[in-house]
């Protein structure tokens, strides 16, 4: 992976996955579930992010078969997003961002990326 918004991912797994308390954080938000894949569609290539329920992250380029949620706007849209650069809301509102399937996800996401970014 090579662009800023593919970096910031990667950050965030090499974090969760080196960390008691973030992989816990990701225990209890996959739950009973085998687990939760959250796809990224943009501008410089799809990705999904992959969720386990042992607290683990990895990154997989391409499409997934059955992800829990779509994310679908340019890259920069979604790093600054991820970086607090720009609101949640705004961007829906103005259909920069497009998301399908279970966005109620994206609270979650934003939880774990704010305690990795302080961690």
């Amino acid at each position: 992976m090579s662009n800023p918004l593919q970096q910031l991912i990667e950050g965030l797994i090499t974090r969760v996955n080196e960390s008691a308390n973030l992989r816990e954080f990701v225990r209890n938000w996959v739950g009973p579930y085998y687990g939760k894949i959250l796809q990224l569609e943009t501008d410089k290539g799809t990705f999904h992010i992959i969720l386990d329920r042992e607290g683990l992250m990895r990154v997989k380029n391409g499409v997934s078969p059955s992800p829990d949620v779509i994310y679908k706007a340019p890259a920069q849209t979604l790093l600054d997003l991820f970086t607090g650069k720009t609101d949640f809301r705004e961007l829906v509102k103005r259909w920069e961002l497009v998301i399908v399937g279970a966005g109620h996800e994206s609270a979650q996401l934003a939880k774990l990326i704010v305690q990795a970014m302080i961690s």
